[in-house]
């Protein structure tokens, strides 16, 4: 068994969430992928082997900017966002990286379990496992555009788009516009 994360130190958001049994459990999912993954340091763990960006800045930008977008919601529609939910699902969004994704000769691959799963379907399980509200294994589930759906609430919305935008900095514009001409 590996020493655990400094989950704390390392993501110090989860200390924003008020509910304080989601706050432990969001960190306990982390720590059994953790645990699960191959990893030796959450260091060397990329977005993707094709974004070959840190992992943790690049989740720790998509909460802080998630949270920009509801404050400036609130202040300026008077719309309430949950914020417990939206930095949970924020925080575990890309939790399952840890296991989808494996060192094989130096590179950073796919995971046997990486290519049976789509992506984020493995954070979404240990999420409702570990007794996360099914709400936000939702957002977990549809935070990506390779999700077979979009997200439904307006927490997952503003997850999903947070995460294209950062990628966008890291990486570069995955968003296309195609003209659809039916007959």
């Amino acid at each position: 068994m590996k020493p655990a994360l400094d989950f704390q130190a390392l993501f110090p958001e989860v200390k924003l969430i008020q509910d304080a049994s989601l706050a432990s459990r969001v960190e306990a999912v982390w720590q059994e992928l953790w645990q699960m993954s191959d990893w030796d340091s959450i260091d060397s763990l990329a977005v993707s082997p094709e974004i070959r960006y840190p992992h943790l800045p690049h989740n720790r930008a998509v909460v802080e900017m998630a949270l920009a977008v509801a404050a400036s919601f609130e202040r300026f529609h008077g719309v309430k966002v949950d914020r417990d939910a939206l930095v949970a699902a924020g925080l575990l969004q890309d939790a399952s990286k840890l296991v989808e994704y494996t060192i094989t000769e130096g590179e950073m691959t796919l995971s046997a379990l990486g290519r049976a799963y789509p992506h984020s379907f493995w954070a979404a399980h240990m999420a409702l496992k570990h007794g996360v509200p099914e709400a936000i294994c939702h957002i977990i589930l549809t935070h990506s555009p390779q999700a077979a759906t979009f997200p439904t609430s307006l927490e997952g919305k503003i997850l999903y788009y947070v995460d294209q935008l950062d990628v966008l900095a890291i990486h570069g514009d995955r968003w296309r516009k195609q003209l659809m001409i039916s007959k």
